[in-house]
């Protein structure tokens, strides 16, 4: 992955990503506010929240991370899904965080901290329970849930960063098609350079991998995965892993019925049945904790 180009990288995803969404469109049922700030960092620190119309009390709020790799992605690309899940009865908020290379590791956990502290201030007037957060993730957003998770329930571990952690808790998370155990088999920038830099520190030495830091207070999780997602072989060892440290832990291989090829991210697809049954899947396992 190191000498990748990624713009070209970029134009090819989000060609894919266009093709996929093109012809839907957002739901009448909701409230949209699009464009919020929660950060100095102009449109990588902005945010939508959704909620159903008539909407008069919080809801039970779900914060959705996304992939890209550390170097992709944006609310945009998420709209449809993350909206679908608002229809549900959720309040949803969908945010941008900083990219690398411009940006290197921490500024995506960074944003992800100053999202939670703005919604701390603000998220009452717009329907956020604090009482009843989760959290979800896919590709490297799941890497990101996963870690900020972390944080907030291991105090020891977030002591090892340069920010105070915000003081929330989540009810419970999804993992989808997750880029897990970084660090685990050698060096901790191998797979992603642009994003962790040249130069491995003691202080990421101590930051990795994240599967140490995980205890019996980690939320609840549902992790999924695909037949043919290129990271599903991370899917199941930390499953095993989270039931090892007393987690309560939830595992989906999603497979298309005809057994043709179902990758990386499928969730995203809100023209697909099997999508479909995943996202109301992970909402059954977060009405579990209600």
């Amino acid at each position: 992955m190191a000498n990748f180009d990624i713009p070209t990288m970029r134009n090819q995803i989000r060609e894919h990503d266009e093709k996929r969404d093109a012809g839907l469109t957002e739901p009448d049922t909701l409230e949209i506010i699009k464009d919020l700030s929660y950060g100095p960092y102009g449109i990588e620190n902005t945010f939508d929240i959704y909620y159903p119309k008539g909407t008069t009390t919080c809801l039970p709020t779900i914060i959705n991370i996304h992939g890209g790799g550390f170097f992709y992605g944006d609310k945009e690309l998420y709209r449809f899904y993350t909206m679908y899940l608002a229809t549900q009865g959720f309040t949803v908020v969908n945010f941008n965080y900083r990219l690398a290379p411009d940006h290197q590791y921490p500024a995506p956990l960074e944003d992800t901290n100053a999202l939670m502290n703005w919604l701390i201030e603000h998220g009452q007037s717009y329907y956020i329970d604090l009482e009843h957060l989760f959290l979800v993730g896919d590709s490297a957003g799941a890497q990101l849930a996963e870690q900020y998770a972390t944080l907030t329930s291991n105090s020891a571990y977030a002591q090892n960063f340069p920010f105070k952690v915000a003081a929330i808790q989540f009810k419970a998370v999804a993992l989808n098609c997750g880029a897990y155990f970084i660090g685990e088999n050698g060096a901790i920038n191998q797979d992603f350079p642009f994003y962790f830099g040249e130069t491995i520190t003691p202080t990421l030495e101590s930051q990795f991998p994240v599967e140490r830091y995980i205890t019996d207070s980690f939320p609840p999780t549902f992790v999924t995965t695909a037949t043919h997602d290129m990271l599903k072989d991370l899917a199941q060892p930390l499953v095993a892993l989270l039931q090892s440290r007393g987690v309560e832990t939830t595992y989906r291989l999603y497979a298309n019925q005809d057994h043709s090829e179902l990758g990386h991210v499928f969730h995203l697809n809100q023209k697909s049945d099997i999508a479909r049954q995943c996202n109301n899947d992970a909402l059954a396992f977060f009405n579990d904790f209600l």
